[in-house]
């Protein structure tokens, strides 16, 4: 716990005597070297940036009286004495040489961590000076030992400390055309994301200051931060993108870690929702309705859980789930019974959750720079998550369908994706169930004036064909909230097309007019919830297999 592994590039060679011989940049490795805890406001031991080692650059004094404080508690060891004459101020030989010579570096290399050498031997490297930092380390744990328990592993052995716990290092990976690995930060510019912070006033509540918010100590801080780092890296490469192995992509801000409590082998979280494909999500639906899997108590069961983080300076943890494997399991099979559709070669599909989430953004225009609303979309993956992980429990807003909606009102693409959603709000948010294909026995009213509008635009198509202000775009945003309006195109433009194309699509035209009029005449208004129904009446309408359609000349 008292030493660290940090990288550096650059060693700082001194002789015996303290006087600078040079230095060598090297490629990036790490070298362990004193444990701290945050960065800011401190120095590290013998291992820092030019401004805290050699005092370089405008603004640097604070940090090199912080690295040279920090030196001071080790005053004493043999080892250092090179290190002491070299800042001793009648070294003509000593640091004033070093700047001198690091002015030559380039600016890329400037920017790189320095330690020191003497002659041959890296400081940090020998024996000595390891046992000085770990013995130092025992002193100052000594110190702050305060007897608070912690509240993850219920014991005072470690001190709970108020400040900064460590970083978590979000990066996006994703593989370029010359297929190499490219590797982005997210967040903070250094891709270092403060996970857990109570050292500001801005931070206490309830009179609480400092840790007292939620007492972890630093053992286990050290424990929870290593194995986020390890959930947000861990993946490898495959079909041309890099696939994490515990994390899924919300949007460029926002992501989901997850894992289990004991590894599984038959079952991937990952894969059954970012990648679904029939024979997967069917083994899932025999598992859990068959109940090949029993199911256990949340004690004696395996745990599924999962976190949301959006990393900026200090990372933003936006929720959370705890519960057993076989609970998971069940609700992905609701969420794949909710989002599953039928295409017109009758067989069944399910959307990516990325999928899903890029439908509720605008489409992009070939050539278009426009991005996605970040804001929008981190909000809305996080909705679609939670409701993937946690079932019928979990109520989908409105403003999901709505956001949909608003795109195909704007005359973006009607896809597959964006009725998915629709369906999956609807099943969310009434007692009806949507099913994934044209459904004949669905008497809603407003299922049968969506399906009545596509028929009427079928009919302007075969009448008068591709026209740039069709029936369409001229009516469908407004006869969703509107439905009235169909009693104008029914009387006025249908007479028009059925004299070009007599009876085609006569018999379907008819049948769902004739049971429109059977539940009564058109309402003035459609509410949210009656949009969407009228949207996917619409939708699996125009999406049905035309074989029957076709015949009615």
């Amino acid at each position: 716990m008292a030493l660290k592994e940090e990288p550096f590039v650059i060693d700082l060679v001194i002789n015996k005597d303290g006087e600078f011989l040079r230095f060598i940049v090297g490629k990036k490795r790490t070298i362990e070297t004193e444990v701290i805890t945050a960065k800011k406001g401190k120095a590290r031991f013998l291992l820092d940036k030019c401004e805290e080692v050699l005092g370089y650059g405008e603004g640097s004094e604070r940090k090199h009286k912080l690295f040279l404080d920090k030196l001071e508690l080790y005053r004493g060891i043999p080892a250092l004495e090179p290190v002491f004459k070299f800042y001793d101020a009648k070294n003509v030989k000593g640091i004033n040489m070093a700047v001198a010579a690091f002015d030559e570096l380039d600016k890329k290399t400037k920017v790189e961590n320095i330690t020191f050498m003497v002659g041959t031997t890296r400081l940090l490297e020998t024996d000595e000076i390891r046992s000085a930092i770990i013995k130092q380390f025992e002193e100052n744990e000594k110190q702050v030992s305060n007897g608070k328990i912690c509240s993850i592993c219920g014991t005072s052995n470690s001190p709970v400390l108020d400040e900064p716990h460590g970083y978590l290092r979000f990066k996006k990976r994703y593989i370029k055309k010359d297929g190499t690995l490219a590797i982005v930060s997210m967040g903070h510019p250094t891709g270092q994301n403060t996970l857990v912070s109570y050292n500001e006033k801005v931070f206490e509540s309830y009179n609480l200051t400092g840790n007292l918010n939620s007492s972890i100590c630093r053992e286990c801080a050290k424990n929870y931060v290593a194995a986020l780092n390890f959930l947000e890296a861990e993946g490898h490469p495959k079909d041309k993108i890099f696939q994490y192995k515990h994390r899924v992509d919300i949007s460029d801000t926002t992501i989901v870690l997850f894992w289990t409590r004991k590894e599984i082998e038959d079952f991937d979280p990952f894969d059954v929702v970012e990648l679904p494909d029939v024979s997967n999500v069917k083994h899932l639906l025999d598992s859990v309705w068959k109940a090949e899997n029993k199911i256990g108590s949340v004690v004696d069961t395996n745990m599924f859980y999962s976190i949301t983080l959006t990393p900026s300076a200090r990372t933003v943890v936006r929720d959370w789930t705890a519960m057993s494997l076989d609970e998971y399991k069940k609700n992905l099979a609701e969420w794949f019974h909710d989002i599953e559709m039928v295409d017109t070669n009758g067989e069944q599909t399910y959307s990516p959750l990325r999928w899903l989430i890029n439908a509720t953004q605008r489409d992009k225009k070939p050539g278009e720079k426009q991005k996605s609303d970040l804001n929008s979309k981190t909000r809305i993956g996080t909705i679609l998550w939670n409701a993937a992980v946690k079932g019928h429990s979990y109520k989908i807003p409105l403003e999901v369908m709505q956001y949909v909606l608003n795109r195909i009102w704007k005359k973006d693409d009607f896809s597959k994706e964006r009725a998915t959603l629709i369906k999956l709000v609807i099943n969310r948010n009434t007692n009806k169930h949507m099913k994934s294909t044209l459904d004949d026995a669905n008497t809603s009213l407003a299922y049968l004036c969506g399906r009545l509008f596509a028929v009427i635009e079928s009919m302007q198509w075969k009448a008068i064909g591709n026209v740039n202000n069709g029936v369409k775009e001229r009516y469908f945003a407004a006869t969703a909230s509107q439905p009235s309006i169909l009693g104008i195109l029914l009387t006025k433009n249908v007479p028009i097309y059925q004299h070009k194309i007599g009876g085609y699509l006569a018999k379907e035209l008819n049948e769902i007019a004739g049971k429109i009029s059977e539940i009564g005449s058109f309402p003035q208004r459609f509410s949210t919830i009656e949009q969407g129904e009228f949207a996917l009446g619409y939708y699996f309408q125009k999406n049905h297999k035309k074989e029957t359609t076709d015949n009615n000349n």
